[in-house]
């Protein structure tokens, strides 16, 4: 963390970043919110954990694929 301004690629490191956390809010949120409505008074049990769930997905997917595309493990569509 304290060499993350000597990185070449900071602005690419920061926008990636920003993206992924926006859109992991807006998974939990959505996902609370969806729950919410389809459980009405009963909601709060199953949407926190399916939330989190969520957010948590949308972090960790797009990692996953970086890493398994720079292993060369994730064979491109078609082959």
């Amino acid at each position: 963390m304290l060499q993350l301004h000597k990185q070449p690629n900071l602005k690419y490191i920061l926008k990636t970043s920003l993206f992924i956390l926006v859109t992991a809010e807006s998974a939990c949120i959505l996902t609370a919110e969806t729950v919410d409505l389809i459980f009405y008074q009963y909601s709060l049990l199953p949407s926190v954990p399916l939330a989190l769930l969520a957010g948590a997905l949308t972090v960790v997917v797009p990692e996953a694929y970086r890493k398994l595309k720079v292993r060369g493990s994730l064979a491109p569509a078609g082959t």
